[in-house]
């Protein structure tokens, strides 16, 4: 991939969603992007998660989508891995009963794991195969009930494979909110795994004297560049002169891929003062497109408050996209 992501210019490329979830389904989120360029249809692959599970929209244009099945039932946070001609959807799911006796929800328990289901054709998928189990993260648990993992995304470095992952959740004070608090890497030697935590720490977590990270680090999304490695995060804080909780898009970067600084002073992005972007930015994906030569980064936030059909209110949450390109240079005398 090109680019200097440290000097992009962003706009949205409308203010409405791309994408707006259904009344009987008001979320849909962490969306992940395969562009044409990648996919062996040439068309645009769209994968993100909704109480049901994981879903697969397509598009001829980036803008227009359309669905075509739910690959993974009770899937949340889904990523792609290409390795040559093999697609591999990587997503966290959980044993978690809401269903019958108390008893019978607690023997179920929570069980979060990673799991990946692999694809030649982006149509028919394997059976899922276990990479790894949130009761192997030393702080998976930490501050929680039950151990819980998400995100997983795979980065190869050299003959290793690293398997990142958000780790247990914070809910905020005032809204509810949950979000990931920390952000942490498993190792393997082959793709399949087994992937090992070796690191006892999480490699981002909340710092307190960061403007746009003083809770938790939320969603974090990696992104390989000529220039090195990225990491979109979606901070959340605490807003002192708004007196409430706040999520921001910032910029970091890392040399060695366990080491994570933030390199843009502003923000990507910031919640909106209203609308349906107005609360929190929860996850994100971005790609370049050589063709245009700019950055496709597509997001989901919510904010608008909606009635499901069971009569409970709850935050829609929407997928929007923003578009980043360079500054254009400027003419001396």
């Amino acid at each position: 991939m090109t680019g200097n992501l440290e000097s992009l210019v962003w706009f949205p490329f409308s203010d409405e969603p791309v994408v707006n979830p259904l009344k009987h389904i008001p979320q849909f989120s962490d969306p992940q992007i395969i562009m044409p360029s990648n996919a062996c249809d040439s068309r645009w692959h769209m994968f993100f998660h909704s109480w049901i599970g994981v879903h697969h929209f397509v598009s001829d244009s980036g803008i227009a989508w359309e669905p075509v099945r739910v690959i993974a039932f009770r899937g949340h946070y889904p990523s792609i891995y290409k390795d040559g001609e093999n697609y591999h959807l990587l997503y966290e799911t959980h044993n978690r009963r809401f269903s019958g006796s108390r008893a019978e929800r607690k023997e179920a328990g929570h069980m979060s794991r990673i799991e990946m289901r692999t694809s030649t054709d982006l149509l028919t998928w394997s059976k899922p195969r276990l990479l790894l189990k949130a009761s192997d993260v030393p702080y998976a648990g930490d501050y929680i009930s039950s151990p819980d993992i998400s995100r997983p995304q795979i980065i190869k470095s050299g003959d290793t494979c690293r398997l990142y992952f958000g780790a247990s959740h914070l809910s905020l004070p005032d809204s509810g909110q949950k979000a990931s608090r920390y952000f942490g890497v498993a190792v393997a030697k082959d793709l399949k795994g087994p992937y090992i935590v070796t690191q006892q720490k999480p490699l981002i977590e909340a710092a307190p004297d960061s403007r746009w990270r003083n809770l938790g680090c939320g969603g974090v999304r990696l992104v390989e560049t000529e220039s090195g490695l990225y990491a979109i995060e979606c901070g959340i804080y605490w807003d002192e002169e708004k007196r409430k909780t706040g999520s921001a898009m910032i910029l970091l970067k890392s040399e060695d891929g366990f080491e994570f600084e933030q390199c843009r002073k502003d923000p990507i992005l910031v919640p909106a003062s209203r609308g349906w972007a107005s609360s929190y930015i929860m996850g994100c994906d971005l790609h370049y497109e050589a063709s245009e030569k700019c950055w496709y980064c597509y997001f989901s936030a919510n904010g608008k408050s909606v009635r499901t059909l069971t009569g409970v209110f709850t935050k829609q949450e929407a997928i929007g996209l923003l578009i980043g390109a360079a500054q254009p240079r400027v003419a001396s005398l």
